[in-house]
């Protein structure tokens, strides 16, 4: 509690102030409150801006650092605001970004060029995933971004 009410809360700069001690495995800084583990950035959004307007806001980054605690770069905004700034910022991990993505961005396209051109299976088979995966990336229910929403075509 000594360096957030000591240097965070007192930090005058526009430099990002990077939590020094435990953090989560996304780099999110974790501190106790009350016998429970909260996020430090939400904790010290709470304190300088009130409690979140609704359940469903999120202690935003407007650097995009995970691990900045600065006053100044805390506010609150919804999810969608929130993943808006992290595709700006580019610190999104969706696409290839995902530590879990099985497909490259470039096969993705190649997925939805093939739509209707191959099998479902045929596909599943060569990229080595399931036909789960080939349907959801037709609909776009996987890797959206790259349909164009008025065509449908990538």
């Amino acid at each position: 509690m000594r360096f957030v009410n000591e240097v965070a809360m007192t930090h005058a700069t526009n430099e990002c102030l990077l939590w020094p001690f435990a953090k989560k495995g996304a780099g999110y800084g974790t501190i106790w409150i009350d016998g429970r583990l909260v996020g430090t950035h939400r904790y010290i959004c709470e304190r300088v801006h009130g409690a979140p307007p609704t359940p469903d806001h999120d202690a935003a980054h407007s650097c995009g650092h995970e691990g900045c605690v600065n006053p100044h770069h805390l506010e609150w905004k919804t999810a969608a605001e929130n993943m808006a700034d992290k595709l700006i910022h580019g610190t999104h991990h969706r696409g290839e970004r995902n530590p879990q993505a099985k497909l490259t961005e470039a096969e993705a396209r190649e997925i939805i060029s093939l739509k209707g051109l191959e099998s479902k299976v045929a596909l599943a088979e060569r990229f080595g995933v399931s036909t789960g995966t080939i349907g959801d990336i037709h609909r776009g229910r996987n890797w959206s971004w790259l349909i164009d929403a008025t065509t449908d075509q990538p």
